[in-house]
This record gives structure tokens, sequence and C-alpha cells, in this order.
């Protein structure tokens, strides 16, 4: 259905009272296609490689949705001169969609956490039968049953998240920041407008105005990314309702016809971060300073810059992003550093020592053992530093402060009152295990607070949206009845006044999943559950009960940590795997299996749901169809659970899991938490630290959750304008979760990623010192490409490292390797 844009041009402008209708370019561009499908993989693919190594090492996942959308418009620039059918924005988005669920399945299926807790089962943990049916102990999976374990859990949290998308983002219109982002993103790629003008969105303009417009946004048919077919019959008409002649006349608030974008909506109705036009000021700014190309309306003042923020934290993105010379360069670095990344990672397998350098024993002179004995070393790791550029520097800071905690403070404690006997590395009898515990609590705690948070914002939310709701409806019939007797108003007297919360219109009805696709899907996948986890645990504990209480508890807390994702950009799927956990220890006492497979349905059913979410707000600020994106999930969902149970296989074969190399801390945190809800006791002089930094970091949760929610609030009261900032002051308050990671984390990887918050907030500074310099004027933009080129190099090119250990390739030199930390193949 083709999309159409509706003016702001008042009725005697148009020389009527209908609302003028202006086309987007991008409107009859393809959305879903097969082209899109296989790039779409073959990105995932990629991504999957890169989050099973860091998770296997460290824990870490990334969504990466900004460079899977950039990756592939990069992939189709290059091949442009080939293509019969241009690459549109809808197109980008479906692509990046498969891709995203492609390369989060690590997360999702658990095999970064679930599949190696279970293998890390001992005889005490999993008691074989008595009529010796199986033998107890560790559970390993084959490559069979790991696919059947993905079929089980990969498709139910996408079913989930479909009704969830008229609420949350229809009617709420949570920002979901990563989401916006991208959207962002694309729209600068593709030069195209933002089809919705949402509320939460940024446009740094100079000069802008806030002041009210009495027309509200408008969206049609398939957006700026659009679906061909249809017609313009089709197309929504604006509602207009009356309002009094006080409010309603727009010549009074100032609009001319040169003031009028190709969106339709006047320039300061513009939220931050929307596309059309990009940079658009003040009404008379724009019709004195802008440019008109087929694609849109710039502003020559600041070159239509806008503001993005997500994951990847927050850059500005302008026009010149996509002239010729900075394209160069940035895929230039993009490229560099993905080699250099890559020459790196393949270099420490044949030369280990620059993966471990002790430093601190040479800062000592030699005396101190601080690599082999405390586990303080460098690894000057690129594809580190990169994630600490990403991560920003207040993450990495409360990283370092875990580090330094835990291993600085409380590991030389446990070992020097020998509360702990074992090395200092060992995570079952060493200070490693010991610390575990009360980085454990810590994220429990914070866990719990926030899911608490996320349920009295969500209430408090819906309260105020129903009171609003209420009372528009009240004065739409009321505005109704005064149009009915004044039959000679003009169309500006009968706007609605735009301090009235409305809904965005939604997409067109035959680009929706059908009800009868999403529950028939939700009753499938969910069936479809029970049957393959029946079959591959039915001994082991496991009884279906069980499994469709894991199911529907999996589905409530999804539509928790969607709401959790929509406001804060975190999905709290850590905090949502515990909850389970603790629910079934008393559904089923003493089943530490079926502990950590209800904890993995829930994991998997909030990651999945949580991704498409964050998909369906790109695609909805787009104008991209969301059965497009869904079906595009469902695919990517599909060829992950072959391509990721390969690529676990790969690793688990050739690597010892958990090992020196691959520590997997994530499944030692799932294990022991379900040991201990189990009936396990702690392990000594524990319980006093896990209750001190339990209690500080939940109290720091509520401040900041408090804090953080009246805020949002705020916001929401002004319909996302005004400040509705959180105080500054919020953002020295170190997060929990990053400070029980570099608690739990060796000290080396920690270090590096400070190092890359560090050159994070250098960037910042250098692009604001030396605005206007060759790459400071490229911005953020260019320090995050440099920062992906890292992470995708080393992920990818471990591949090779794989392949070599596989066929027993030694180290070309182990000089310099200190016993302990240093690993020489």
């Amino acid at each position: 259905m083709p999309t159409a844009a509706y003016s702001a041009v008042p009725a005697e402008e148009n020389g009527d009272h209908t609302p003028v209708k202006v086309r987007h370019p991008h409107q009859d561009l393809p959305q879903f296609t097969w082209r899109a499908v296989w790039v779409g993989i073959s990105i995932g693919a990629l991504l999957c490689f890169t989050n099973m190594y860091f998770g296997l090492q460290t824990g870490w996942i990334s969504m990466m949705s900004l460079q899977s959308s950039l990756l592939g418009f990069a992939i189709f620039k290059a091949l442009k001169p080939y293509l019969s059918v241009k690459f549109g924005p809808a197109e980008n988005i479906v692509l990046q969609s498969i891709a995203v669920a492609t390369g989060t399945m690590p997360l999702a299926a658990g095999f970064v956490g679930i599949i190696p807790a279970l293998q890390m089962m001992t005889i005490e943990d999993n008691p074989p039968r008595e009529d010796g049916s199986h033998p107890g102990g560790p559970i390993v999976l084959t490559t069979k049953e790991l696919i059947l374990w993905c079929l089980a859990i990969a498709f139910f949290g996408v079913f989930i998240a479909v009704p969830l998308r008229k609420q949350v983002i229809i009617k709420e219109k949570l920002p979901f920041p990563s989401g916006t982002a991208t959207a962002q993103m694309i729209g600068v790629l593709h030069n195209a407008p933002l089809v919705i003008q949402d509320d939460h969105t940024h446009l740094r303009s100079g000069g802008g105005s806030d002041q009210e417009t009495g027309i509200r946004r408008r969206r049609g048919g398939g957006g700026g990314g659009g679906g061909g077919g249809g017609n313009e019959d089709d197309d929504e008409e604006a509602t207009i309702l009356p309002v009094s002649p006080g409010h309603g006349s727009t010549k009074r608030r100032g609009y001319d016809s040169t003031s009028i974008t190709n969106t339709g909506l006047a320039p300061h109705q513009q939220p931050l971060g929307q596309m059309a036009p990009l940079g658009s000021s003040s009404p008379s700014a724009i019709s004195s300073r802008s440019t008109e190309t087929e694609r849109g309306v710039f502003n020559e003042e600041n070159n239509g810059r806008i503001e993005i923020g997500g994951e990847d934290g927050e850059f500005s993105l302008d026009k010149t992003f996509l002239q010729e010379d900075n394209w160069r360069i940035n895929m230039a670095a993009l490229g560099i550093s993905f080699t250099l990344s890559g020459l790196y990672t393949v270099l420490s397998y044949f030369f280990p020592v620059i993966a471990a350098i002790p430093v601190f024993d040479w800062l000592s002179g030699m005396t101190i053992a601080f690599g082999s004995t405390w586990q303080w070393f460098f690894t000057p790791s690129l594809s580190y530093i990169g994630q600490g550029v990403i991560m920003g520097f207040p993450t990495t800071a409360s990283m370092l402060l875990g580090c330094i905690v835990g291993w600085g403070i409380l590991s030389p404690i446990a070992t020097l009152n020998k509360w702990v006997m074992g090395p200092v590395s060992s995570s079952t009898s060493g200070a490693r295990g010991w610390i575990l515990w009360i980085s454990l609590g810590v994220m429990i705690a914070e866990s719990i607070v926030s899911l608490i948070g996320v349920v009295a914002l969500s209430l408090v939310a819906h309260h105020r949206y129903s009171v609003k709701a209420k009372r528009f409806e009240e004065r739409r019939r009321l505005l109704e009845a005064r149009a009915a007797l004044d039959a000679d108003a003009h169309f500006e007297e009968y706007l609605l006044h735009d301090d009235e919360e409305t809904e965005d219109e939604d997409a067109p009805e035959d680009q929706l999943v059908p009800l009868k696709i999403w529950v028939c899907g939700l009753i499938l996948s969910s069936s479809l559950c029970l049957f393959l986890i029946w079959v591959l645990f039915k001994d082991e504990h496991m009884p279906v009960y069980a499994t469709a209480l894991a199911l529907v508890l999996g589905s409530l807390l999804s539509v928790l940590g969607v709401r959790a994702l929509g406001s804060t950009d975190l999905n709290p799927v850590s905090g949502i795997g515990k909850v389970s956990q603790f629910v079934f220890a008393g559904v089923v006492p003493g089943g530490i299996v079926a502990n950590l497979i209800a904890g993995g349905i829930a994991e998997a059913g909030a990651q999945q749901a949580g991704d498409l979410m964050q998909d369906l707000k790109t695609g909805h600020l787009m104008g991209a169809s969301p059965k497009a994106q869904f079906w595009g999930q469902l695919i990517g969902s599909l060829a992950s659970v072959f391509i990721s149970t390969g690529v676990y296989k790969l690793y688990s074969s050739t690597y010892e899991l958990p090992g020196p190399q691959f520590a997997v801390p994530t499944a030692k945190v799932w294990l022991d938490l379900a040991r201990l809800v189990n009936g396990h006791s702690l392990p000594e002089h524990t319980a006093p630290f896990i209750w001190g930094f339990a209690g500080l970091f939940a109290g720091l949760t509520i401040l900041t959750t408090v804090y953080s929610d009246v805020a949002f609030l705020k916001k929401l009261e002004k319909h996302g304008k005004g400040d509705g900032s959180r105080p500054k002051w919020l953002g020295y308050i170190p997060s929990g979760i990053a400070f029980a990671i570099g608690m739990y984390n060796l000290p080396n990887f920690t270090l590096a990623r400070f190092v890359g918050g560090l050159v994070s907030i250098w960037w910042d500074w250098h692009c604001k010192r030396y605005a206007g310099a060759k790459y400071a004027n490229l911005g953020r933009v260019f320090l995050i490409i440099i920062a992906s080129g890292f992470v995708l190099g080393e992920g990818t090119l471990s591949i090779a490292n794989l392949v070599l250990k596989t066929y027993g390739v030694h180290s070309w030199s182990c000089a310099g390797c200190v016993e302990g930390i240093c690993v020489c193949n």
C-alpha cells in the first residue's frame, strides 16, 4: 500500500479543506526479498561466531543492530551497479532483523550459559537413577539433541512479542532507544524520512521551536521503506477534530507554504531524530536556508545533524556521512580495524605472550607474582578495547571498580585468611569461585529491584495512559458534537490540540501479522517446546507440567522484559532467568536440571521477544511492514538453530569448556544459583559480603530506578518534550550488573575494556576541542565503526585459531610466557 504524508499547509493556503498527500520516494521499493534474507543470514552468522566467542570467554553478547544495518547497506552499495531493484530502507530493516535473530542465538539458546552449566554438573547435582536408566552427573547433549533444544526454545518468544506491539509501540510509544537509533541510522544511510514522528527521538537544530502545533503525526501505508502494491485510495485520511477558534488557527501560529517538507509536517514539529527534514529548524530558517532534493530537505546551516543514542552510546550523524570521501574513510577504517584485530588474534596463537602481558610483575620488579598468583595481567586485545568504546566510560568504570574490589581486595582477603584452599584462578576451590558468589548476590539484588521497578513503572504509566485515553474520548465526543452544530467551520478550526495524547496510527491491515497466525504460532511453538523438552529431558527430572509452567512464567516475564527494554534499553534477561530459578526451586525441589532448563526457557522467551520488539520499533518509525519483520525474525531464528549449534560444537570439541581460554563464567553463575536455591550451602565466610554488597547495590538501584522512572513519566506527561532527563549525578552511581561483571571476569579483560572507555571519552573531547579537523569532523560514529571492526575482527578470525587448534598446530614461540596466565599451544 502506498504511503501518503499529510501537509501542514492551512486550508486557505491549499485552496480547500483537504490535507495534501505527498508520496515518499521509497514507498514502492520491496521489503521482504530473498537477497535480504541471504545477506542477513550471512551477517548474522558472522555475529553468531563473534557472540559465541566472547560469550564463552566473558559472557558478553551484543545485538549489533546498527552494525548489521551498516554492513548490509555497505554490501548493497558496493553491488549497486549490478542491482536491478534499488536496496531500500525497509529492506534494510528486514535484513538487520534477520541478522540480529541469527546472531543472538548463542544467548537465547543458552550456549553461553545453560548448556555449559548442564555439562558442569556433578553426581551430587544430578544423582543417577536407582534403576540404572541414566548414570547421572554431567549432561552433554549431542549435535542432534542441541538442534532439538534450539528448536524447542527458538520461536515462542517471537510469537509473544506480536500482540505486545500495539500496546507498547503504538499506544504507549515506549522509546526503545536502540531500535530508534537503528531507524535513525537507516534513515541517514538511505536519506529517507522517518514515517512516524516519535516523541522520544531527537533532532539537533539551531533555533528550533517547541511551540505547539495543531497537526498530529500522520501515517499512511507502507512508509519510508514501503512495500509496493495498493493504490492511493487506500491511504488513511487525516482525522480532523474541532478545537476552539482561539487554538485552531494555523495562520496565527506562523505557518507559511515555504515551511512544508516532504513529510507533510511543519518543520518545528520534527522532534529530535526525525529524518525529514534532517536538521530542520524554525519555519523561517527553513524557508530561507533549505535546499530541496529529490529525497528530502536539508538545513544547510547544520547539515541535518541528528543525535543517535542506543546500546552503542550516543553519536551524531549528518548528510556528510554519505559523502564519497567520508564514506570511503569510514569503510577503510572498518576494514583496517577488522584486519588489525584479526591479525592480533592469529598472532596471539603463535606468540601467546602478547595475549597475557605480565605488566604488573614488571612494575613490581618481578618481586611479586601478580600474574600467576593473583591473576593481574594485561591482554591488549583490540576487540576488548573496542567493547569498552561501545560500552562507554561509565560502564567500564563500574567494571573496573568491581574488578578492584573483587580481585584486588576480596580475593587476597579470602586467600590469605585461608577461607579457600585452592589457587586463586580456580572457580571451584579458589578465590575466583569465592568472589563469584558475591557478584551473584549483587546481580540478584539489582535484577529483582529492577524488575520490581519495571512493574511499578508499567502500572503507573498504564494508569496515566488510561486516564488520558478516557479524557481524550470525552473531548472527542464533545468536539464532534460541536462540529455537527457548526457546519460552516473551516479546516483549521477543527484540529486536535497537540497537548492531547493520541496513539500512532498503525500499519495497514495487510502488513500486520494476522491474528490466526500468531495465535496458532504461539500454540504450536509452545506445544513443540513441551514435546521436545520431554524428548530430551524426560529422564532428567523435568516433568511436562514443569515445562508448561516454565512457558507460562517465561511469557509473563517476557512482558516485563519488553517493557524494561522499551523504557531503559536494557533487557533484563539475566534477572528474568534468575527469577525463574527461584520459582522453580519450589516447583521441583532439589531438581537442579529442571531449575536450569526453566531458567533457560524464560531467558529465551525474553531475549527473542525483546529482539523482535526492538526491530518492530525500528520498522514502525520507518514504515516497514511488521509482517515482513516477523517472518524475517522467524527465518533468522531457524537458520541460527543450525548455525549456532555448529559453532558451539566446534568450540566445545576443540577447547575445554570451561577452561583456560574459555572460562564460561555465566554458566558457573547459573549453576551456583541453581545449587543455592535447591538447598546447597554458601561457601564459608561469603554470607556477610553477599548481604553487604547486595544491600548496597539494591539501595543504589532503588535510587536510580526511582529517579529514572520519575524522569521517564515526566517525559511521557509532556509527550516527549521538555527536559524529562535524569539528574546528572546519577551518572556517577556505579551499575550493579557492570560491577558484578568486573568481579567475576578476570582483570585482564576488564582492564582492556577500561582502556576502551578512556579512549571513548578522549575521542569525545578531541572532537569538541578540534572540531573541523581531519577525522575529528567525522565524530563519534567514526570511533564506533573502528570499535565494531575490532570486535568483529577477533570474533571472525578466532575461527582460524580454532582450525589451527583442531589440526594440532603448535605455537611458534612461548618466550616470555608466565605459567598460569599464558596458554601455549
